[in-house]
């Protein structure tokens, strides 16, 4: 078995096919696929045996542990860089690069961090200060270390925070709805700028590391572009769902619900397969799911499934779709 000392640390087992793997963490266990259809995982800190930044090559046996982790983490919206909030006496976000755990950047930051993000060159943190309360911030360029830690721009930001940047990178959008609604600046001077007439009706989300954007108006789920809000796919859907992510198109997703067809006063949480053009869906686990990810060509899709009676214990999970629709190959650790 590869890797065999970084897996027995994890308490890790691999099943029969080499498709799933398990670990051991309270925290959410997040799958991104990357150009080559290799699988990153990242198990954040704290609260796992060993978090880090795995990458689980395509037919390999087993993750290899590119890199560890001693604080939070998580992906920028994008998906392109993993952002690591290190608190303390010296407080500072670093930015790695999720297809090989190299080190891109070490910025230093005041304050309490209630949400950052990264789109190319440009960093946003939203913080609470001591002294002038709550800030949003643009930081810049990543590239030069010169920049490392200087402030290109700052706006006023309420108490509740949770902001990315949009598809395009041009605005920074605050989606929490507490305080006045949904906000958004311009990326580069975080001057207020108006979001699309179009967003006033339904809900409009982001989708993670698309271009597109997901609305649910009048029972109904669409894949719409930004930032036009021009339809491109549509579908009946119930208001629960939650689309984790989309194929390169748009055509194809990984779709996020409650499982209607479950008798208990709690349905569990289902994960599907969906082509938008085509209505069709493939149901691919039932249970408490962590976050789901699916490639470029829409034919390949993992997710992380926690146990329900361990509930610590999380197994990432891959499988293969076919032109149909259909499973290809799949396998639990049991």
């Amino acid at each position: 078995m590869l890797f065999r000392a970084a897996i027995a640390c994890l308490c890790a087992s691999l099943s029969a096919s080499g498709f799933a793997w398990t670990v051991n963490s309270r925290e959410l266990v997040d799958v991104q696929f990357s150009v080559d259809d290799s699988l990153i995982i990242l198990v954040s800190s704290p609260n796992a045996i060993e978090p880090g930044i795995y990458y689980w090559q395509r037919d390999s046996a087993a993750p290899t542990l590119l890199c560890r982790l001693a604080s939070p983490t998580a992906f920028s919206f994008d998906r392109k860089t993993i952002i690591e909030r290190v608190a303390g006496a010296a407080p500072e976000l670093r930015l790695y690069a999720p297809s090989n755990g190299r080190l891109l950047d070490r910025i230093k930051i005041e304050g309490d961090v209630l949400d950052a993000d990264v789109h190319g060159k440009l960093i946003a943190v939203a913080l609470r200060l001591p002294d002038t309360g709550n800030q949003l911030r643009i930081y810049g360029e990543r590239a030069k270390r010169a920049n490392n830690g200087r402030v290109l721009a700052r706006a006023v930001i309420g108490r509740n925070v949770e902001m990315g940047f949009t598809p395009d990178g041009r605005s920074v959008v605050n989606f929490d709805l507490s305080d006045t609604g949904a906000a958004a600046w311009s990326a580069s001077t975080l001057a207020s700028v108006k979001l699309p007439a179009w967003m006033a009706e339904g809900e409009t989300t982001f989708v993670p590391g698309s271009t597109f954007v997901k609305r649910y108006v009048n029972d109904s789920l669409s894949v719409a572009r930004w930032p036009s809000g021009t339809s491109v796919f549509r579908m009946a859907a119930a208001r629960t769902v939650r689309l984790r992510q989309l194929s390169a198109t748009g055509r194809y997703g990984a779709l996020h619900s409650f499982d209607a067809t479950n008798a208990s006063a709690t349905p569990d949480q289902a994960l599907d397969w969906v082509d938008f053009a085509s209505h069709k869906r493939t149901r691919l686990a039932v249970g408490s799911i962590d976050n789901a990810a699916i490639n470029a060509a829409g034919n390949r899709v993992a997710w992380v499934l926690r146990s329900s009676e361990q509930p610590d214990l999380v197994t990432v999970q891959m499988v293969q779709i076919n032109a149909d629709g259909k499973v290809e190959a799949t396998d639990a650790a049991r």
